[in-house]
């Protein structure tokens, strides 16, 4: 959605109120599966020397793989943007602006398996404290609380 800014020359404030929709190619090579009710709500204004003033709340739901158990999991995001952008800008294209904020927010890892014993018939995952009972012959001198 492109939104034109010289509006802002006779208008005193601009509301955006939009649901936004990402092309699926924007993310397809990224750990994101999909993009979920992204909302964008907020205002442009301008200030005396005609600089854009960006003032919006962003939400939405990613989703994406596990990082442990590689299952597919929805991660919300609320991103509050404020952002002052130069007068000679005359257009905004919505989706291309709000994208280099919602890349951001990707996680580089998460997982809704802390704590969890997680296992099949090919691996398991273990704590800390059971690898260091299994390979380290000391370890119950070690691990003695005191």
């Amino acid at each position: 959605m492109m939104i034109d800014l010289q509006v802002l020359n006779y208008k005193k404030q601009l509301d955006i109120i939009e649901d936004v929709i990402f092309d699926e190619e924007i993310y397809r090579n990224m750990d994101i599966v999909s993009l979920n009710n992204v909302h964008v709500d907020g205002s442009i204004t301008s200030d005396i020397e005609f600089n854009r003033i960006i003032d919006f709340h962003v939400t939405g739901q990613m989703i994406l793989h596990d990082s442990v158990s590689y299952e597919l999991i929805a991660y919300p995001f609320d991103i509050k943007i404020e952002e002052t952008l130069e007068n000679s800008l005359k257009t905004l294209d919505l989706n291309e602006f709000l994208w280099h904020y919602i890349v951001l927010e990707v996680p580089i890892r998460f997982t809704k398996c802390e704590g969890k014993s997680i296992e099949n018939e090919n691996y398991r995952v273990i704590s800390e404290e059971e690898y260091v009972k299994k390979n380290n012959p000391f370890s119950d001198f070690f691990m003695r609380e005191e």
